[in-house]
């Protein structure tokens, strides 16, 4: 669904002809930075253009990449049984050692990043021990009775 001007259109489609050997997470940055830039307001919407079409063709590129995943994984699922009882073994033991492992309820006395996410002071969280007693040793958290 194109609503830009053919003009638009054909300067977007030869500014980015420039950029064909490139990759497309590497073309979106310099569009980016290359916005950043600019002031002639036609310039911009030009720029806009190419980083939009460079953001369809990246969604195409995942969406291709997951169907190729997905016949890898079908191809895998015709695997023999014993491999699968095996998988299914494997799985049992490591749901036990999860539900085996201990949650401390402790309360952060400093914002503070935990396996990646972010917590601000005062929020009262459930970690695992062994996060609990780094928390605790860093003196970021104190734990709640």
């Amino acid at each position: 669904m194109e609503t830009l001007a053919p003009s638009i259109l054909e300067i977007r489609n030869s500014f980015l002809e420039k950029f064909k050997n490139e990759k497309l997470d590497i073309i979106s940055k310099k569009l980016t930075e290359l916005f950043d830039v600019e002031n002639d307001p036609v310039k911009k919407i030009v720029l806009l253009a190419s980083r939009v079409e460079t953001i369809r063709k990246r969604i195409n590129q995942i969406h291709q990449d997951e169907n190729k995943t997905k016949i890898i994984q079908e191809s895998s699922n015709e695997s023999s049984n014993e491999e699968k009882e095996v998988q299914a073994e494997n799985d049992t033991e490591k749901n036990e050692k999860s539900n085996s492992e201990t949650w401390i309820r402790v309360i952060m006395k400093e914002s503070t990043e935990v396996n990646g996410v972010r917590f601000p002071e005062g929020i009262q969280i459930d970690v695992t021990e062994d996060d609990s007693k780094k928390l605790i040793e860093s003196g970021k958290a104190a734990i709640i009775s």
